[in-house]
């Protein structure tokens, strides 16, 4: 914003609910967890969050923990929105940042894809703030009635569509999926966004990538982030040569950080990651999908864990 004399004033949370109230709202998309999210003069986003709008009290803990992380300046990373001003109570989270351009998904290519892989071995390979230590943990398992949920309903999807699909897999995966959280576990924990997917990027003017939405920011498997990322756009019908971006990526990381990571090694990762997350996760999504939607995501899932029999 400008002063009438066209000096360039300082921004912050007062001045862009003022802003607000004299123009019509312009909620840009997002905030689907129940974050209201606001264009102020198409330079600033403004975020808001109320405790009592959302459904529990641990979302609005999340979001908390989102506000902290911009507080301590995400521990030095390059790719976090500018954040103008922040206010968190017990009762409301409002924090008002730079505006940036949204990612077109018709515009990706390998070199957008260079990027967004480069801006998460970044992530990746910083080192875990204070904020986030006490996370470090192993992954747990699930109880018995966690399986029986994701399992029932997995097949109440494979049951929209009768005759099309094979459910043994289903439940082999029931079966195992305990080894399989277990070996996953194994894997070297490292910083980790926790949502990360194509509408948590976007761009600044120099063409870096720039990452918003950290209420799942913590400390798990890096493998986490990739399977998420190629499943969402996968699940979004977009074929991607995925073993050559886990190679891009490899090579982010042995430049940034020296780490030799081998594609065999990170795919089978991100295998069981993506058996993990589609079993415990899709069966919420994929009620009344077609055929089709179906078939990719329960048939990447039951491919991924016949490597784990």
């Amino acid at each position: 914003m400008k002063k009438d004399g066209g000096e360039e004033e300082n921004m912050n949370i007062q001045d862009a609910e003022i802003y607000l109230k004299k123009n019509t709202k312009k909620q840009l998309t997002g905030g689907k967890s129940g974050a209201f999210v606001y264009d102020i003069g198409g330079r600033y986003v403004l975020k808001q969050v109320y405790k009592a709008a959302l459904e529990n009290d641990e979302l609005y803990e999340a979001y908390q923990k989102e506000a902290q992380w911009y507080v301590c300046k995400g521990a030095g990373l390059s790719c976090l929105p500018e954040v103008l001003d922040l206010r968190n109570t017990k009762d409301e989270i409002s924090i008002l940042m730079k505006q940036y351009r949204v990612l077109s998904r018709q515009k990706m290519n390998m070199s957008l894809l260079q990027k967004i892989m480069r801006a998460l071995a970044l992530v990746h390979t910083t080192k875990i703030p204070e904020l986030l230590k006490k996370e470090q943990a192993g992954r747990q398992l699930l109880s018995q009635e966690q399986i029986r949920i994701s399992a029932d309903g997995l097949y109440a999807v494979l049951k929209e569509h009768p005759g099309i699909f094979d459910g043994r897999p289903l439940e082999h995966i029931a079966e195992t999926i305990n080894k399989i959280i277990s070996w996953h576990g194994l894997e070297e924990n490292v910083l980790i966004h926790g949502d990360f997917h194509w509408d948590n990027l976007l761009m600044d003017d120099q063409g870096r990538i720039i990452i918003c939405d950290w209420q799942g920011v913590g400390v798990g498997a890096a493998s986490g982030d990739l399977s998420f990322f190629l499943g969402r756009l996968r699940g979004e019908g977009i074929q991607l040569k995925e073993q050559e971006i886990l190679d891009i990526y490899g090579q982010e990381m042995r430049q940034i950080s020296g780490k030799k990571i081998t594609g065999e090694e990170l795919y089978r990762h991100i295998q069981a990651a993506n058996v993990i997350t589609s079993f415990t996760c899709w069966y919420q999504y994929l009620q009344g999908s077609s055929e089709e939607r179906v078939r990719e995501i329960y048939g990447k899932m039951a491919a991924d864990s016949g490597c784990f029999c």
